[in-house]
C-alpha cells in the first residue's frame, strides 16, 4: 500500500518499551488522539515510515502494539522517535492575519509580502517572494524588530547571508 503523507505534524514521541512482546509507550502532546485505523509515522533515514497500530491503551502515555513489531529488540529501535500524523489544515487567526503584510529588513529594505505562514516543529516560517524566488524566513521574536498592524508591515533584523542562501 502506498501512502501520500503530505505535510506531517509531530504529535508525540516514543518514551520507552513495555514488556517483552514489542509494545511501546507513546506520549501524545496536548490531548491528541490517534485513530487506530490510520497509520502513525516515524522518521527513518529522514523519510516518513507508516506504522499501523494493533492495540492502543486509553491512558496517556499510551501502551501501543505496532504491526510487525513483536520483540523487545525490535521495539528498542523505536525509542525516542517522534510520532507524526498527516497535518490537519487549521487556520490560526492570529498568524493568518499576517499574510499580506510587507516584510522589511533593517539592512536591505523591503523584501516583499508574506504569501504563506508554514508551521514547523521548531518554528513558524514565512514565505515571501523576493526578486522572483521564494524566500523562507524564520518567524521568530528574536528576528522581529517591530510589527505595525496599521501599515501592515513587519520589520525584521535578519542575519547577514540569510537572504542570499540558495
Amino acid at each position: 500500500m502506498i501512502f501520500s503523507t503530505g505535510p506531517l505534524t509531530e504529535v508525540g514521541r516514543v518514551i520507552k518499551t513495555h514488556g517483552y512482546e514489542g509494545k511501546l509507550r507513546f506520549e501524545l502532546f496536548n490531548g491528541i488522539e490517534i485513530d487506530s485505523k490510520e497509520p502513525v509515522f516515524m522518521m527513518f533515514d529522514h523519510k516518513p515510515v507508516p506504522f499501523f497500530l494493533l492495540e492502543i491503551s486509553k491512558s496517556n502515555p499510551h501502551i501501543v502494539k505496532l504491526q510487525d513489531v513483536d520483540t523487545l529488540e525490535q521495539a528498542q529501535l523505536f525509542l525516542s522517535k517522534s510520532l507524526y500524523l498527516p497535518a490537519i489544515e487549521t487556520v490560526d487567526e492570529e498568524e493568518d492575519s499576517f499574510v499580506g503584510f510587507e516584510v522589511i529588513d533593517t539592512t536591505i529594505g523591503p523584501l516583499g509580502t508574506i504569501k504563506e505562514i508554514m508551521e514547523n516543529a521548531a518554528q513558524d516560517i514565512i514565505l515571501v517572494e523576493y526578486q522572483g524566488r521564494d524566500l523562507l524566513i524564520p518567524f521568530v521574536e528574536e528576528l522581529i524588530e517591530s510589527i505595525d498592524e496599521s501599515k501592515r508591515t513587519i520589520l525584521f533584523n535578519l542575519p547577514e547571508g540569510l537572504i542570499t542562501l540558495e
